[in-house]
């Protein structure tokens, strides 16, 4: 289904389109997370997805707070068809098919040698061929300029017309308005009475129509079935040229194709619209008027603004996918460092429900005393203490090429080592922990400030073989690491008091003694039966490290 949402706020009257391309779409108030973003206190962070198949658009909800609605009734999932709307929030989304009504299959027959074939950027001689000695004074002469001069002045109106569309589609990024637009050129200079727009599915080279555009609306609305010619449309695909057929109706050697005898098509023509690397689709129209058949200045007409429609197309797709690599970027860079961000968008397939074992550093670090705080705090202050102090540690966690893995109320987990692993994960979990010791002193100089209370954090960290891997479900997935490591290390935040970093053994042997360490004994923790041997990190001693030369 070849579908847009317009979406429109009910409270300022302002609408924006929004092509469906890709199996989902989703809607939300998070920037970063979702690919149409609402406004509005009524809608969730997450609140619904378009689910898209070969057959239809799904709206699910996706448990949202305060729901989406049809025809005022909540819904947890709903068939869209042209025309449907649905509400979330103060927005009302309307669902247009863009080849609504239309059924449109190929006829698969032979054509014959009555044709005409242009090359991308081809065209016939500007200017047809005149007879210097036909200029005198015999009233023939006369004849001859004057359709020399209106040639010159048909030339001149279609340069000045493609200049047009180039200027149009040069800042156009969505796909039905160029469409819409070429349509629009086409049925100005032509007298093609249907346009259609196949674009190609580069993985599998299926063909779905994108847009269907007649030049009468009778024309639309008296079109049950539409069937175009594949033989056409397959040769125009596997040669890259532009093709016309005169007369199509007339031509025998067409094979008196049933698609095109049966509707009375008296000439086709056919171009490709060619991207960079593959054939992104055709151009196909065609004229049903006797009197009014294509030419070969139009098959001209129609190769080039298929050239200009190529570009704005392949601009389109570049753009959205530069757009969603963008908001991918945005979205995973709020918990992984630039250069893991990187590589996952270099290679997408990654992204994969699963994990494998790896050794790595786990840290936990979380706020004391923070519940007891709050409870005499309004909603907001506890909420400005806490994004003042994740918006210092989370670079600090990054700095020391530390993934963010998540937030945990008040407290944060980070792994060190993961996805790739790093025989410099331990020393470099350690002194991310020191640093963030040291930079709560600014945390609370701003805070104070600010008028709200200070606050201090313990850290605990272990290193250890856990599972690490995308875990969830296809609609959520998550970064995580699972295993005994990690619970041994929230157990060891535990242990730590207010400005303590807290390690175990294994940590402390994979960064080696190069930083200043004391032990604490050993500690018995909930579900080991064999005491843990811990160390406190003295880092009260130093300045703000930065990792050692000698690591």
């Amino acid at each position: 289904m070849n579908a847009k949402l317009v979406v429109t706020d009910t409270q300022t009257e302002r609408s924006f389109d929004f092509p469906i391309i890709g199996a989902e779409t989703r809607i939300g108030r998070m920037a970063g997370t979702n690919d149409i973003v609402l406004h509005d206190g009524q809608v969730s962070r997450e609140h619904a997805v378009i689910k898209q198949t070969k057959q239809a658009l799904v709206v699910v909800d996706l448990n949202s707070a305060n729901g989406t609605f049809v025809d005022g009734k909540r819904v947890s999932e709903h068939e869209l068809r042209s025309g449907d709307t649905f509400t979330i929030g103060k927005y009302v989304l309307r669902c247009e098919d863009l080849s609504a009504g239309l059924s449109i299959r190929y006829e698969e027959k032979q054509i014959g040698s009555t044709v005409v074939m242009r090359t991308p950027g081809q065209m016939a001689s500007m200017l047809p061929h005149i007879d210097h000695n036909s200029f005198t004074s015999d009233p023939g002469g006369k004849s001859v300029v004057d359709d020399y001069i209106n040639v010159l002045k048909k030339k001149a109106e279609t340069l000045s017309r493609l200049y047009e569309l180039n200027r149009i589609l040069a800042a156009d990024f969505s796909l039905a308005d160029i469409f819409k637009k070429v349509s629009e050129m086409v049925f100005r200079l032509t007298p093609a009475g249907r346009f259609f727009v196949l674009q190609r599915d580069p993985a599998t080279g299926e063909l779905t129509t994108s847009a269907a555009e007649f030049r009468t609306p009778a024309s639309a609305q008296t079109a049950e079935e539409i069937m175009l010619s594949k033989t056409v449309v397959d040769q125009v695909i596997a040669d890259r040229v532009a093709l016309l057929s005169f007369d199509a109706q007339a031509d025998n050697r067409l094979g008196q194709a049933r698609s095109i005898v049966m509707q009375g098509i008296r000439s086709v023509m056919c171009a490709p619209l060619l991207g960079r690397i593959d054939v992104l689709g055709v151009i196909y129209v065609d004229c049903q008027e006797q009197a009014k058949i294509f030419s070969e200045d139009d098959l001209d007409l129609l190769n080039a603004v298929a050239s200009e429609a190529s570009i704005a197309v392949d601009n389109a797709i570049s753009h959205k996918r530069l757009v969603r690599e963008e908001l991918a970027r945005a979205k995973y860079r709020r918990f992984m460092p630039p250069h893991v961000v990187d590589e996952i968008l270099a290679s997408p397939d990654s992204l994969n429900l699963g994990g494998k074992n790896s050794c790595v550093t786990i840290l936990f670090s979380d706020v004391r005393n923070f519940t007891s705080m709050s409870e005499t705090l309004p909603p907001e202050s506890v909420l400005q203490i806490l994004n003042k102090y994740f918006a210092d540690m989370t670079p600090i966690v990054w700095e020391h090429q530390g993934l963010l893995d998540k937030y945990i109320g008040d407290g944060l987990m980070a792994l060190f080592g993961a996805p790739n692993e790093c025989e410099d994960s331990a020393a470099n979990a350690v002194l991310s922990a020191m640093a963030m010791q040291h930079q709560m002193s600014a945390v609370n100089e701003d805070l104070k400030q600010s008028g709200l209370p200070e606050i201090s954090i313990g850290i605990g960290i272990n290193t250890g073989t856990v599972t690490v891997g995308y875990m969830g479900s296809e609609e959520r997935t998550d970064y995580t690491a699972i295993g005994d490591s990690v619970n041994l290390a929230a157990r060891l935040e535990k242990q730590a008091k207010s400005g303590q970093i807290i390690i175990s053994r294994s940590t402390l042997e994979a960064m080696g003694n190069q930083l200043p360490v004391r032990p604490c004994g050993q500690i018995m923790v909930k579900g080991k039966k064999e005491s843990i041997e811990i160390y406190e990190v003295l880092w009260q001693a130093t300045g703000r490290l930065v990792r050692p030369t000698n690591f």
